[in-house]
């Protein structure tokens, strides 16, 4: 038998994620992180726990998400060689977790944040979501 590779697992954690399979999911990716974080791929271990946070977002548990984006976004942050397209999708939901749970005084400059992300990489619909939450923030207030 076999072990599966991190790349494996992700894609096993993919398909278990589309079947609604969310704690599969979860087992998955979380393997995949810690064969990256063994691996010293800071990088690719924060895309994999960015992915379960999003998961426990899909079910309202804050609680679970909230240190996943944290440690997500340190990393991220932390990393001269971070794509921006990965910050901006783990600012988004972190934005909205604050927006969730009633943070919205920290939620609008982290919509803001993932809008000037999205807009330097010219990706439309990003900046409209993130516009739509900034401008209902806006009106809330």
């Amino acid at each position: 038998m076999t072990v599966p590779t991190a790349a494996e697992l992700i894609a096993d954690g993919k398909k278990a994620r589309a079947q609604n399979r969310l704690e599969d999911a979860r087992r998955l990716y979380n393997e995949a992180a810690r064969l990256f974080l063994a691996d010293k791929d800071s990088l690719t271990y924060a895309h994999a726990i960015r992915h379960v946070a999003d998961m426990y977002l899909d079910e309202s548990n804050y609680s679970a998400a909230r240190p996943l984006y944290e440690e997500a976004l340190q990393l991220y942050r932390s990393n001269l060689n971070t794509r921006l397209l990965d910050l901006a999708n783990t600012v988004r939901p972190y934005a909205l977790l604050h927006e969730m749970t009633g943070d919205m005084t920290s939620a609008r400059p982290l919509w803001q944040e993932a809008r000037n992300l999205y807009a330097s990489l010219r990706i439309e619909a990003g900046m409209e979501e993130c516009d739509r939450h900034i401008a209902n923030l806006t009106l809330t207030s």
